[in-house]
Parts: C-alpha cells; sequence; structure tokens
C-alpha cells in the first residue's frame, strides 16, 4: 500500500496545519496522563513531522522513541523538532525490531490508524506495540470519530456529508490549511468495534474510550487554548466528537 506522507509535498502540507482541535480534544490529555503518570520512555507510533513528540518532550522528562513509516515525515522531524529527549527512527514493515520486548513504558498513536485501509497491518501494529510495552504499560490511541464522519469541523472534514461508509471504507479528508488550498488526503473508516476487538485480540485489557468535545472544556483550558493559537471560531466541535480517544493497558504478568 502506498504512503502518502512519503510524497513531499504532502508531507511539507500537512506539516503546515493547525492542529488547535487535536491539541484541544486529544493532545492535552495525552499530556495530562503523563503529567500525573511521570514515565521514563514513551513510543510515540506514526509520529509524522514530529508535533507531538516534541510537545511530549517539552512536557516530560521520558525519552521519546517517535517512529514513522515515512521517511519525508522523519527528515522533517529531525530538522524543525529536534530535541535532546527525542529519538527518530524510520519503522519497516511495522516492527520495532531494535526494541526489546516489555521495554517501554507507554505508547500513543495519533492518527495513524485511519490511514491504514489493511486491517491486518493494523493488528500487526497493535500486536508489534503490545509486545514492547511494559506489562501494566499503556497505549493511548487518538483518531477521528468514525461516528462523526461527514460532519465539517472548523480545521476539517471527514468524509462526504449524508454518505454512508462500510467496514474499512475509504474516504476522502479535507483538511483546512492557512491558506486558500485544502490538504486533501485520502484514509479509511474503521468503527468503534474494530478498534475495542483488535486491541483485545493483541492481548490489552481495560479499554476505555472518550469522545471530547469544546463544551466538556473548562474556561481555564479554553484560555490556554486561547493564548497558544489565538481567538479560535468554533464549529460543531462544540458539541460532537470530532475525535475518538482509546486508552488500553498490557495486563500485568501473574
Amino acid at each position: 500500500m502506498t504512503n502518502i506522507f512519503t510524497q513531499e509535498k504532502i508531507a511539507n502540507q500537512f506539516n503546515q496545519y493547525n492542529d488547535v482541535l487535536e491539541q484541544a480534544l486529544g493532545y492535552q490529555r495525552i499530556f495530562d496522563y503523563f503529567a500525573a503518570q511521570p514515565v521514563h520512555t514513551i513510543l510515540d507510533y506514526g509520529c509524522g513531522p514530529g508535533k507531538v513528540a516534541q510537545r511530549l518532550a517539552q512536557h516530560t522528562n521520558a525519552q521519546i522513541i517517535a517512529v514513522d513509516a515515512s521517511q519525508q515525515m522523519i527528515d522533517i522531524a529531525k530538522l524543525e523538532r529536534s530535541e535532546t529527549n527525542i529519538v527518530y527512527n524510520v519503522v519497516h514493515d511495522n516492527r520495532l525490531t531494535w526494541l526489546a520486548d516489555d521495554s517501554i513504558d507507554s505508547a500513543i498513536a495519533c492518527y495513524v490508524m485511519i490511514n491504514n485501509g489493511s486491517e491486518r497491518r493494523i493488528q500487526d501494529m497493535m500486536r508489534e506495540i503490545f509486545r514492547v510495552l511494559k506489562p501494566g504499560g499503556q497505549f493511548m490511541i487518538l483518531d477521528t470519530n468514525p461516528k462523526a464522519t461527514g460532519i465539517p469541523f472548523s480545521t476539517f472534514q471527514n468524509g462526504e456529508t449524508g454518505k454512508a461508509y462500510g467496514y474499512g471504507a475509504p474516504r476522502i479528508e479535507w483538511l483546512h490549511l492557512n491558506t486558500t488550498e485544502d490538504l486533501i488526503l485520502h484514509d479509511f473508516h474503521w468503527p468503534v468495534a474494530m478498534y475495542e476487538n483488535n486491541l483485545i485480540q493483541a492481548g490489552f485489557d481495560s479499554v476505555m474510550l472518550a469522545f471530547p468535545t469544546i463544551a466538556q472544556l473548562s474556561a481555564a483550558q479554553r484560555q490556554v487554548l486561547a493564548q497558544q493559537y489565538g481567538e479560535h471560531e468554533w464549529g460543531n466541535e462544540r458539541t460532537q466528537a470530532p475525535f475518538i480517544f482509546i486508552q488500553a493497558t498490557k495486563p500485568q504478568m501473574n
């Protein structure tokens, strides 16, 4: 399967995308977790241009192992988001061959599964992440909410309005850049059950789901966002969740 993020133009455009929604309703949950539960090592699987890895590095003292299948994305990450506690690597064939079993405290995968049209490949990723996690380790997934397909949000729309999508069906996603041109991506529709079932099959338990909205944020949280990104005109994300947040645990050894 072709990885579109290996195309230099798309990699550069994706790097320009304003991720205020992702920060507000996804990344901040991850940062808050690690602020309350300090760890030594975090795997960022599918790190793209390193935006989340860099913020993690600035929020924690953990060693960040950030990997992506796209050499172009890793090149951008190394050039623009280098930190002393981040190591960037290209991952081949979904295999983290340089990482030992039970060696990583926690793992995240942000907007990775939706960019894979092969459920087998998703299963391989989940099994490999399970392998390298320590018992009791947390795996957090952030993806677009399959229940919100076709709903326009202030910074993106995933799927055509009014169209029904089947299991693993291809979709078009429009990312609104700070130019007149949208970045058009092609991803895949995976229902909530796909995540739950495959995480359990990989060996995870305690799979928890959240569907955050802007209305759930406190006034203080919205103020912090305004300081970071400027005033933003919120759209349907006020009351409808654009993303799904999943947290799964690798069981402790008996």
